[in-house]
C-alpha cells in the first residue's frame, strides 16, 4: 500500500484476502489506542466512483456522494451548513 498522506492509504491492486487481513491489523491497532483516524482506499468497480473506502476514527473530512463519484469538505466547514 501507498500512503499517500499520513493515515491515509491507497492500494490499487491488493487482493481482498490480503486487504483484508491488513485492515484487521489496522482495526487492532486503533482499538488499542483510539486516537486519530485511519483511512483505506482501494479500487472497487462496484463502489461509488470505482473506489471502496473504509475508515477508522473521524477523518478530518467528510465524504459526500454527488452524481457517482466522492468529494470531501472539511468537516469544520460542514457544521457551519
Amino acid at each position: 500500500m501507498l500512503e499517500v498522506a499520513p493515515t491515509v492509504f491507497v492500494s490499487p491492486r491488493m487482493s481482498k484476502g490480503v486487504r483484508g487481513r491488513t485492515w484487521q491489523v489496522l482495526t487492532d491497532w486503533h482499538n488499542a489506542e483510539p486516537r486519530g483516524s485511519l483511512v483505506m482506499v482501494w479500487r472497487d468497480n462496484n463502489e461509488t466512483g470505482g473506489v471502496g473506502l473504509a475508515h477508522l476514527g473521524e477523518p478530518p473530512r467528510e465524504l459526500i456522494e454527488i452524481d457517482g463519484m466522492w468529494v470531501a469538505r472539511s468537516r469544520r466547514h460542514a457544521r457551519n451548513l
